[in-house]
């Protein structure tokens, strides 16, 4: 339903200010993935923010909203489920984040595996949020590539200074993971 109504604005937009369908498919696009992500931040923040992690979890889901548009991954059936796993996911990050510390080189060894792996498998496709276009998947694979590297080298910079940098490279390491879940193949 939410979807469908996405869907009529855009494309009533579109029509009224004359843009082509390449526009219009872009604009639902980024329409569609910034409204849904918008409401899991607010619930999943309302929900930790009960619990005295708030700001943890405005991190993580700013990271994962900045890349997961870009690269790819993990998408459930409904909004239900996607908010489940997104609670599931925020939850996994803050609890290694508190329970393992991480030193230098494990830092920066997680978060080249990550980038790795970003790098090979970048954009991830599938039928719940198709891009279709050569041109669209070769800039969010550069976008992805160049948000998840300068989130990357932040955390290497904040290692010394704060513990956001486990937090970063976690939601990093799980970002990249996710990829490979529920990855549709020709």
């Amino acid at each position: 339903m939410i979807r469908k109504f996405i869907r009529d604005f855009v494309q009533d937009i579109c029509r009224h200010n004359g843009y082509t369908e390449e526009q219009c498919e872009q604009m639902q696009y980024i329409t569609t993935v910034l409204f849904f992500e918008f409401i899991k931040l607010l619930l999943v923040i309302i929900l930790f923010a009960i619990v005295g992690y708030w700001k943890e979890s405005i991190l993580i889901i700013v990271i994962m909203s900045i890349t997961k548009p870009f690269i790819g991954g993990y998408h459930e059936d409904t909004q239900v489920k996607c908010f489940i796993a997104t609670m599931l996911i925020t939850t996994g990050i803050i609890l290694l984040s508190l329970n393992c510390k991480l030193n230098f080189i494990s830092n920066c060894i997680l978060i080249l595996i990550s980038l790795f792996s970003i790098y090979n498998t970048a954009p991830v496709l599938n039928n719940k949020m198709p891009i279709t276009r050569l041109q669209l998947i070769k800039r969010n694979r550069i976008l992805g590539i160049t948000i998840s590297t300068a989130l990357g080298i932040s955390s290497i910079l904040l290692y010394k200074y704060s513990s956001i940098y486990k937090l970063i490279t976690w939601t990093i390491l799980f970002q990249s993971i996710l990829m490979f879940n529920k990855r549709e193949t020709n």
